[in-house]
């Protein structure tokens, strides 16, 4: 597994906004560590199961193994936020960049997210 950005010991309990990049193919995963867990925890289940629960994610260790994840799959911070930043922000952040990569049509994300940013829009 390939990582960069900020990866430091101190800054791991902030709240961030990351890329899986699938290095061979360039297709993106978009995501967020905005719970209590913050990015240590997020990051720790990519490190364990290699797919971190995201239904795209397990097509691709399904179709094409634990190696391959393993070995094209990069992971990047696009977004650090302080711990005390509302979830509601990190979710309209997260969702601004899957359109700004278009991930829901050409990339990894294909989950809904309960509470996102279009959700949040229906409340307003």
């Amino acid at each position: 597994m390939l990582w960069s950005g900020c990866w430091e010991p101190d800054s791991v309990g902030f709240k961030r906004i990351y890329a899986i990049t699938d290095v061979f193919n360039g297709k993106l995963y978009i995501g967020s560590a905005c719970g209590n867990d913050c990015l240590l925890n997020r990051w720790s289940s990519y490190a364990n199961n290699l797919t971190g629960g995201n239904v795209e994610l397990k097509k691709v260790l399904e179709e094409k193994g634990k190696k391959y994840i393993q070995t094209n799959f990069k992971y990047s911070i696009l977004e650090i936020f302080d711990t005390k930043t509302k979830q509601e922000y990190i979710l309209e952040r997260e969702n601004y960049w899957k359109k700004v990569f278009e991930t829901k049509k050409f990339g990894m994300n294909k989950n809904k997210c309960i509470g996102g940013y279009d959700e949040i829009k229906k409340r307003r």
